[in-house]
């Protein structure tokens, strides 16, 4: 009887609720005045930190206790420009304009803080809430990429003990490559983004936003090949 070769697919997908979420906020300050651009910017940077830095109290190690709101922050420094406003012909219309911006982010793990606070900042002069980035921790996203990935594997070998005992043969795995998938969760990158608008916010009367965790989606995808005893690789011929 021949060498029988069986090749197969195996997919895998786990969805697990957003663990983090991280806001993202832009300060900018505009005004004909430089001084006066900076100042507001810096103040508003400086309200933000004073926020976040009141939500993520500190261990002696300088890690964030196991109950802040906040497990990390960050605060950009003040960057400023200039530009003289003109029209469609490049004629100048008005005096010229300073600007001041910097952004800022704050990584939650309480939801229920992080929807009262970007309340607030929707209120804020200077202030624009950009975006929420819903994440797994590290760990649990570490977790479920081995999951993904044994239950592609198994999802690819049940397809092919189907198609063996079809044809009452007896295989076994030769050959598995792995093709990939998404393994979000990590800081670096940013699963689903939430944009929001303060106009939208302002005109609901709303006091605190009620914000429910996104589902992150880890997938793993694999090929494999089984074969029947007896079954050997095609050799390979190089052409010089």
């Amino acid at each position: 009887m021949p060498a029988l070769e069986i090749n197969v697919s195996g997919e895998c997908r786990l969805n697990r609720p957003a663990e983090r979420a991280c806001l993202s906020v832009r300060v900018a300050a505009e005004s004909s005045s430089q001084d006066e651009a900076a100042q507001n910017a810096t103040r508003a940077v400086n309200t933000l930190h004073e926020k976040f830095r009141a939500l993520s109290p500190r261990t002696g190690d300088s890690h964030a206790t196991s109950d802040a709101p906040i497990t990390t922050f960050n605060i950009g420094s003040i960057t400023t420009s200039s530009r003289i406003p003109t029209d469609i012909n490049n004629i100048p219309t008005g005096p010229r304009q300073f600007s001041a911006f910097a952004s800022l982010s704050a990584v939650f793990r309480d939801f229920a803080k992080l929807g009262q606070i970007a309340s607030q900042l929707f209120m804020m002069p200077f202030v624009e809430v950009q975006s929420i980035d819903w994440r797994l921790t590290n760990a649990t996203s570490a977790e479920l990429n081995k999951e993904a990935r044994s239950k592609a594997l198994l999802n690819a070998i049940e397809k092919a003990t189907l198609y063996s005992q079809v044809v009452a043969r007896q295989v076994s795995v030769v050959e598995i490559c792995d093709q990939g998938g998404t393994f979000p969760g990590s800081s670096s990158q940013p699963v689903r983004r939430y944009t929001m608008a303060r106009a939208a916010y302002a005109d609901s009367g709303a006091e605190a936003l009620e914000l429910e965790p996104q589902e992150i989606a880890v997938t793993a995808s694999i090929t494999a090949k089984f074969a029947t005893t007896g079954w050997t690789r095609p050799a390979v011929i190089t052409r010089y």
